[in-house]
């Protein structure tokens, strides 16, 4: 289940909930002023690749030592 994050269209405030599939959106209410009046927020997440971490330790082991390999 994720966690979603809304905010009160009443009062501003931020909050986070665990939303199941079956839970109707339009029931949640706000935390702090206990409004029904809630908007769904787009929220930002981290990823990473494989091609991402790949290049971080070429970077790596190329800065600690001139031939950028062992000797």
């Amino acid at each position: 289940m994720p966690i979603y994050e809304f905010k009160c269209n009443q009062c501003g405030k931020n909050f986070e909930k665990l939303v199941f599939p079956s839970d109707d959106e339009g029931t949640f209410t706000c935390p702090s002023c206990g409004r029904k009046d809630v908007s769904r927020l787009l929220s930002a997440f981290a990823r990473s690749s494989s091609n991402s971490l790949s290049g971080l330790a070429n970077s790596v082991s190329s800065s600690c030592s001139p031939s950028g390999g062992f000797s």
